[in-house]
This record gives structure tokens, C-alpha cells and sequence, in this order.
């Protein structure tokens, strides 16, 4: 067991200490201008306090497809905070001609012809342009976005032939690092959670097995939270081996970084998951939870919320149903996978999925307060339904203080980075307050779900069913009924599935 748990940490070790070789932050792509968009967005890269950068920009027109006639008005543009640049610049409906009056640096680009050799030793025609300049240094951190402008594509017509599709690749330098300043530190603040969510996971490893061994009955909600944590223990070891090709390469494993979005997105559905079903009263017997709508009643009687809420008890039972809460679940899990994915599509150099720059960040962060509002109706329906006893409402108490607390925060996070932090801090700052929310919230619910004195009153009303059965049916596949509940049988071990 020990041995298993460590394989994460090994592995996160050896990311942690790959040699960062890298000259510079490498990028390509193709950029199009035209008379509706006679400003294209290249990129954006924080500068160090007190650091000089540099930037170099290749252009590449194959002379098959066109040249660009008239490159007089034809530059690249840097902006930086101190000129308000960005923001200001992206509002729509402005002209190119007010929009560069905000750049810092305006540069000409020159065409000129090169014949370079292709794949198959054939010699072929370009016009190329090389631009090159200095990031002058600040007191602070600097971020910087560079564009390519022509503005007098909004004043004469230009056909695709006389401005065809250009090629670009750039390199930056972040002094004598490639990396933007606001990815310092990632590498340590994935270290140190990859080391604590592989604690944790050897905790609760070690609480499975006594309980295999001494009751044969284990928690399904402990096997879910130890789920959560072996995808956050995957998500930081994903980033870092990406940061590491980061160094080597100037751009990293796209495999790698999508994975570490996508590991994250299912710690976060799993984590949900288990508050939404045991704040609802799963695996619990069925005079304490919500019968008949009895608890809900300010609700409506057989209302869509009311069936929803009391749905989440028997998740198993309704899986195959119409019932809403097998909907719910099927939607958390599935939501946070697609946004996941697309998220990917507006930033895929390092995982932004939290980040409310973003509109995939902002639907998250409404999904995060449906989900909290319906919890908190879950669990005080259960806690306040008077047949609740004294030693388990405690323990729903502490329980509503962990859910609301992790529904609520990362948003709140969320919202400061994006409104209060300066650009060049906003993404370590959101990275390490997901960090800490989600390292919070997953060793709160091994706590409450592994500590004798706070899960004995659940484990207790949540296993007796089980345990004073004298006799199990079970299917062919597993799962049977023991007083009204699905049992999964692992051997002699049987976990209470509702």
C-alpha cells in the first residue's frame, strides 16, 4: 500500500527536478487581417520586476498564395498595463486608428523574399519578415500583449491575395527565462499539493483496509472521496510533467496540460458528488431522510426541487430512472468534463479552467452555486427533519460548514483574482486559492467521513442496515438488497450502495 501511494510523489519528484534548458517561450500559429479585423492578438507573457525581456517574431507568406502589397501600415504592437492597453483596445466597435494609440511600441514589418528548402529537399519561395525588440524592464511585474495591426484595412479595400494569411512563430524571453513571471512558483505550489493529496490518500488507503479487515463493510462515500483525490493527485503531477516540457520545448505537452484540466474538472465533480448525495442522507435509513416530500414541504408538494433533493438518497436506485437527481448526477459529472474541454479552447499553454476571464469559468461558477443552494436544502432537510438524532445533526453541522464553504469559496476566489489582482497576478494567485479550497475541503471530508469521534454517528446509522441483515440477495452482477438498500459484495466485503 505504501508503496502504491508513493508511486504519485515519485513521479511529481522527478517533474519537480527536470533542468529547465529552455531559451524562451516558443509559439506559432496563422493570423489573417482584414478590414473587420485589422488587429490580431498574438500573445500575452509577464515580465519579471526589475527584468529586461525580449521578443523576436517571424512572419511567413509562402509566394504562391500572395504577397502583402502595401506593408506601410503593416506593424507589431506592444501594449503593456501602464497604457490600460488591453482592455481598452478589445472593446468592440473601435477603430484600429484609436486602438493603437494605446501601444506602447509600434514596430514595421518588412517583407522580404527567401527561397528556403521544404520536407522534400525542393526549394520553395517566401516573403518573410523578422522583427525583433527589447521588453523594457519595471519596478513590478510586467505583462505585456503583443498584436499585429494594419489600419489601413479599414480604410481600403484589400483582396485575400494582396494581404494573404501570414505565418507566424515568435520566442520570448523573460530575462534569462522563458517562462511568463506569472508561472514562477507553479512548479513548488504543485509539489506541495501533489505531497498532501498523496497523504491523504495513503490515510484513507489505510482506514479502507482496517475496515475491510475488522467489519468487512466499507463507505461508499470514502471510496469516491479517495477517487477525488487520486485525480487531484493526477491533475498536479500532469502539470508539472507539462511545466517541465515546458522548460525543454518552449511549449509543452498539450496531452498533459488537457489532462490536468480534465483530472481537475473530476476532482471537483466527485468532491460535489459526495456532498450533494451525503448532505441528501445516502446510505442513511429511511425514517431520517426525506419521506414523502414531508421535510421539503415549503417546496410544493411533488415539486421538480422536492423530488430532486429527495432523489439524492437513493442515487443508485434512480440511476436508471427519470427521477431529476439522476439527471443532477449525470449532468455535474458531464458539465465539468465538457468545460473542461472548453476551456482548452481559449488558453491551451496552462490550465485555466477556475479562471472567470473565461466564459467556460463563469458557467462553472453558476453550476457551483446551483449545486450549493441544492445541498444546503439536502442537508438541512435531513438535519431538521426531527427525526434526526442529537450526535448525527452534529455531525451535519460540521458537514454544511465543509459544503457550503467549498460551493462558496473557489467563486469567491475566482471573482477577487479576476477584479481586485493585477493581470500578471492572476493566474498564481487563482492556482494556489483552487489549490487551497480544494486541499481544505478534501482533508475536511477525510476527517468527518475517517475520525472515530465526528463519522461514528454516520457510519453507524449508514451501515446498520447492513450489518443486522440476516440475509443478502444479490444478483449476479453484485448489487442486491438489504433493507431497502443496493449492496455492492467485494468478496466478504459488502459496500452499501443507497
Amino acid at each position: 500500500m505504501l508503496k502504491a501511494t508513493a508511486i504519485p510523489v515519485l513521479f511529481a519528484l522527478l517533474a519537480f527536478v527536470c533542468p529547465f534548458c529552455a531559451d524562451a517561450k516558443v509559439s506559432s500559429g496563422k493570423i489573417l487581417l482584414t478590414g473587420e479585423n485589422s488587429v490580431g492578438f498574438l500573445t500575452k507573457f509577464a515580465v519579471s520586476a526589475n527584468v529586461e525581456g525580449s521578443l523576436g517574431v517571424e512572419l511567413i507568406i509562402p509566394a504562391d498564395t500572395g504577397m502583402y502589397t502595401d506593408e506601410r501600415s503593416l506593424r507589431l504592437s506592444l501594449y503593456n498595463k501602464d497604457r490600460s492597453a488591453w482592455q481598452k483596445i478589445t472593446k468592440k466597435n473601435t477603430l484600429c486608428k484609436d486602438k493603437v494609440k494605446y501601444s506602447k511600441k509600434r514596430i514595421p514589418i518588412i517583407f522580404n523574399v527567401e527561397t528556403r528548402k521544404i520536407a522534400n529537399g525542393e526549394k520553395k519561395s517566401y516573403w518573410v519578415a523578422s522583427v525583433s525588440t527589447q521588453l523594457e524592464a519595471s519596478k513590478e511585474d510586467m505583462y505585456w500583449y503583443v498584436a499585429i495591426d494594419d489600419c489601413s484595412l479599414e480604410q481600403v479595400y484589400h483582396s485575400i491575395k494582396d494581404a494573404p494569411e501570414m505565418e507566424y512563430k515568435y520566442t520570448i524571453l523573460n530575462g534569462g527565462l522563458h517562462h511568463s513571471a506569472d508561472e514562477l512558483g507553479m512548479n513548488k505550489l504543485h509539489f506541495v499539493q501533489i505531497i498532501l493529496s498523496s497523504t491523504l490518500l495513503l490515510w484513507v488507503s489505510i482506514k479502507i483496509g482496517r475496515a475491510v479487515f475488522s467489519s468487512k463493510q466499507v463507505h461508499i462515500a470514502l471510496l469516491v472521496i479517495g477517487a477525488a483525490i487520486l485525480c487531484d493527485i493526477l491533475s498536479g503531477i500532469s502539470e508539472l510533467l507539462h511545466s517541465s516540457i515546458y522548460s525543454v520545448n518552449g511549449f509543452g505537452s498539450y496531452s498533459f496540460d488537457c489532462l490536468a484540466s480534465h483530472f481537475e474538472a473530476q476532482c471537483d465533480a466527485l468532491v460535489a458528488l459526495v456532498l450533494l448525495l451525503v448532505g441528501a442522507g445516502w446510505t442513511l435509513p429511511g425514517d431520517i431522510v426525506v419521506k414523502d416530500g414531508n421535510n421539503l414541504s415549503m417546496l410544493g408538494s411533488h415539486s421538480f426541487l422536492q423530488k430532486t433533493v429527495a432523489g439524492f438518497s437513493k442515487p443508485v436506485s434512480l440511476i436508471k430512472s427519470r427521477n431529476p437527481a439522476a439527471i443532477m448526477i449525470y449532468l455535474l459529472l458531464l458539465s465539468h468534463a465538457g468545460l473542461a474541454q472548453w476551456g482548452r479552447t481559449f488558453d491551451d499553454e496552462f490550465d485555466t479552467y477556475h479562471s472567470l476571464e473565461h466564459l467556460p469559468g463563469k458557467v462553472l461558477m453558476w453550476i457551483r452555486f446551483l449545486f450549493g443552494f441544492i445541498f444546503l436544502l439536502a442537508s438541512s432537510s435531513v438535519r431538521n427533519s426531527g427525526r434526526c438524532p442529537y450526535a448525527l445533526q452534529r455531525f451535519f453541522q460540521k458537514f454544511q460548514i465543509v459544503g457550503v464553504g467549498w460551493f462558496c469559496a473557489l467563486p469567491f476566489v475566482a471573482w477577487y483574482t479576476s477584479t481586485m489582482m493585477h493581470p500578471h497576478q492572476k493566474h498564481f494567485f487563482l492556482a494556489t486559492g483552487a489549490a487551497l479550497v480544494q486541499s481544505i475541503s478534501l482533508c475536511s471530508l477525510v476527517w468527518l467521513m475517517t475520525a472515530d469521534v465526528d463519522a461514528s454517528p454516520y457510519h453507524k446509522l449508514s451501515t446498520l442496515q447492513v450489518a443486522n441483515s440476516s440475509s443478502i440477495a444479490l444478483s449476479s452482477s453484485g448489487l442486491g438488497n438489504a433493507g431497502g438498500s443496493n449492496v455492492f459484495k467485494l468478496g466478504k466485503t459488502k459496500i452499501c450502495m443507497d
